[in-house]
């Protein structure tokens, strides 16, 4: 079924004119100002290059009314960028994530990801009416991303966008996106943002010697004994704020989370551990402050183990998109106190603020740094 089809009067006027703006174009203009010229005469319609290179053709921005994604990453820059184009949800959410998420947002169907071999309900993709799908990368775009656009695209006749959402183009993605959706301003504004929030981190953790820094384990999973290492982009974060991966072991390609026993993780002895909180992931973060298997790890000896926040995302990863501006921040005012010196009530308040556009106070900034705030005063490397 085609959405919005024109009728064949208006199809035959298009194409006539395109045909002569074709013939003229050849003789005085070569081939790529005809093409400019004829896609220029398709109502309603643009072609835009996307970050793989290809050539995919949309709706113009006044024809565009529902946004869809192929993952909830994609679904965070949308919600952040237009909400009221939301046209669907790629994620379920809860009451802690909802209170900070646009009014409504729970009444959205929910359409399914792709993300770790998830499946997108098609058909509801066309009874939704949606004109438009993005597909975001949180590192370079692969080609199994590029496979699954072209492949979902051809299967719906909705055009996909892909988009690379590498830390560093986090601030050109909403440019792009802006541009697509009609909303330059907004996507400026989040721009903005991000490029001085990275820039902010980045000044000041490039600078520490490679011998300084703090080694982080990132304990996944309900024991605490999944994680990431260093090649992973699930701990990207935690590498841009200047962290060092405690994790030697091979990485689990897809969803991440390769699983370690508690001997490796004892031997690499983390300076520091974070890891998923007990009540809404369902993390080991108590666990391992309390149980004994735990206890010759120097993060757990000198209490420093955290919990990571996770409203309305995981600030780190989970996923790895956007959300990971306010977890940069957190790392470093984490790990360096001492040189990265801000009051993360002030960071947190701002970032909710540009992000959501949720005015938060001082007890629910608090409540979602739990033990971190304020960070313990830095502790040297090799000091007991």
């Amino acid at each position: 079924m085609m959405k919005r089809a024109r009728s064949s009067n208006k199809v035959f006027i298009a194409l006539t004119l395109v045909a002569a703006i074709l013939s003229a174009s050849l003789s005085f203009a070569g081939c790529g100002s005809a093409k400019a010229a004829a896609d220029s005469l398709i109502l309603g319609k643009r072609v835009v290059t996307d970050d793989a290179g290809r050539e995919v053709e949309i709706p113009t921005a006044d024809n565009i009314k529902s946004v869809f994604f192929t993952s909830a990453l994609a679904q965070v820059y949308i919600t952040c960028l237009s909400p009221d184009l939301l046209g669907g949800t790629a994620s379920k959410f809860d009451e802690s994530q909802l209170r900070f998420l646009p009014e409504g947002i729970e009444k959205l169907p929910y359409l399914g990801t792709i993300h770790n071999n998830g499946e997108i309900d098609r058909e509801s993709l066309l009874t939704e009416d949606i004109d438009i799908m993005f597909s975001i990368s949180g590192v370079g775009l692969t080609r199994q991303n590029i496979s699954e656009a072209e492949s979902l695209q051809a299967q719906t006749g909705i055009p996909c966008v892909l988009v690379d959402g590498s830390f560093t183009k986090i601030p050109q993605a909403f440019r792009f996106l802006g541009d697509i959706l009609d909303r330059k301003e907004r996507a400026e504004e989040l721009a903005t943002y991000c490029e001085k929030s990275y820039n902010a981190v980045r000044s000041v953790v490039e600078g520490i010697p490679e011998e300084e820094r703090i080694t982080v384990y990132y304990a996944e999973g309900p024991e605490g004994l999944q994680t990431e290492p260093e090649t992973s982009q699930h701990m990207l974060g935690f590498l841009e704020a200047g962290a060092v991966g405690a994790a030697k072991c091979e990485e689990t390609y897809g969803g991440g989370m390769t699983d370690v026993s508690l001997e490796q993780v004892l031997e690499w002895d983390p300076e520091v551990i974070i890891a998923w909180d007990t009540n809404i992931r369902g993390g080991a973060y108590e666990d391992i402050l309390t149980n004994p298997n735990w206890q010759e790890i120097e993060a757990v000896k000198n209490r420093r183990v955290y919990a990571m926040p996770n409203e309305p995302w995981a600030w780190c990863d989970r996923p790895p998109g956007v959300n990971r501006i306010i977890g940069i921040h957190w790392i470093a005012n984490l790990l360096y106190s001492d040189i990265y010196d801000v009051d993360m009530l002030d960071v947190v308040r701002e970032f909710f603020k540009v992000m959501y556009e949720k005015d938060i106070d001082d007890g629910t900034i608090r409540e979602l740094l739990g033990s971190s705030y304020p960070p313990p005063e830095r502790i040297e490397k090799g000091r007991s």
